[in-house]
């Protein structure tokens, strides 16, 4: 039985002060162990094109932890004769909006290429490089780029996809939005999707729990639940801030889109993580029952 995963992530609310992050890990702080290479040509990864600065520098640094994990040396300058490069850049033309990342041979000659989605991903997230949605975005994109030099590696096994199921304790519209701006989110970052629960598909539901609080303010909770086609919780996320009851009332919108954001950015991170060479694993049977001795 796969054990399960718990992340935490802080609801993000529009607000003008930024909010703060007490469980994010300081992905800036780690220290990189391949910024030096010996003999090893490694990719360098140029900042994205056509963006904002912000998510233009902070999604190439995400790059280059994701190959790293992967294997495949990277970094954001240097290199050597035999290096090869990692360009990216924004296409928007007004529909189907995709960052288009293709890598170069030292020669210059095109290696291979790969299209990341960015329709629907809310405009907020991307131009402020929210953290967990470049560490996301970089993830999805990594593993498709890193099996450009390394051929070697077995066919990618597809992570099954995901039914958004239930929203409970929300009212029906406010489900409503919770559940599509999940959807959307998801399929921004490249997760598939699925319109039915099946005995292929993973589940995400959600419990919602609105608490009146001091001060005209209310705390909006929310719990993601992550479930495999044997009922088996496989992850959770949890969710919960302080917000003005007139933006509960009033902006559930923007609530909902920026929720479904963070939540969709560690289901991606949690789903990627699970190897799926085995597809879905049956719990282990219960022990049988002892009766008492008589």
């Amino acid at each position: 039985m796969r054990s399960s995963v718990v992340i935490f992530l802080a609801l993000l609310v529009a607000a003008c002060q930024p909010v703060p992050r007490p469980f994010q890990h300081d992905r800036a702080a780690a220290p990189n162990e391949l910024l030096q290479l010996s003999d090893a040509g490694g990719i360098r990864v140029q900042a994205v094109e056509d963006a904002p600065r912000a998510p233009a520098e902070r999604l190439a640094d995400e790059m280059v932890a994701a190959l790293i994990k992967r294997n495949v040396p990277a970094f954001r300058s240097g290199g050597n004769r035999t290096s090869l490069v990692l360009a990216s850049q924004v296409v928007d033309p007004g529909q189907d909006a995709h960052i288009a990342w293709t890598l170069f041979g030292p020669d210059g000659d095109t290696v291979g290429s790969y299209n990341l989605v960015l329709e629907g991903t809310p405009i907020d997230s991307w131009a402020n490089a929210d953290p967990d949605l470049m560490a996301a975005m970089a993830q999805t994109a990594a593993e498709p780029i890193s099996r450009l030099v390394q051929h070697e590696r077995v066919a990618e096994v597809q992570a099954p996809p995901i039914y958004v199921g239930d929203i409970r304790g929300a009212n029906e519209q406010q489900a409503l939005r919770l559940r599509t701006s999940l959807r959307q989110a998801l399929r921004g970052l490249g997760t598939r999707l699925s319109n039915v629960s099946s005995q292929d598909t993973l589940t995400a539901s959600a419990d919602v729990k609105i608490t009146q609080l001091a001060g005209a303010m209310s705390e909006v909770a929310i719990v993601w639940r992550i479930h495999d086609p044997f009922g088996t919780e496989i992850g959770k996320i949890d969710q919960a801030s302080p917000v003005p009851d007139k933006a509960v009332a009033e902006q559930w919108g923007t609530l909902a889109r920026q929720a479904g954001v963070a939540a969709a950015a560690g289901i991606s991170q949690l789903v990627s993580s699970i190897d799926w060479r085995d597809g879905f694993l049956p719990p282990p049977p219960e022990p049988p029952s002892r009766g008492l001795p008589r």
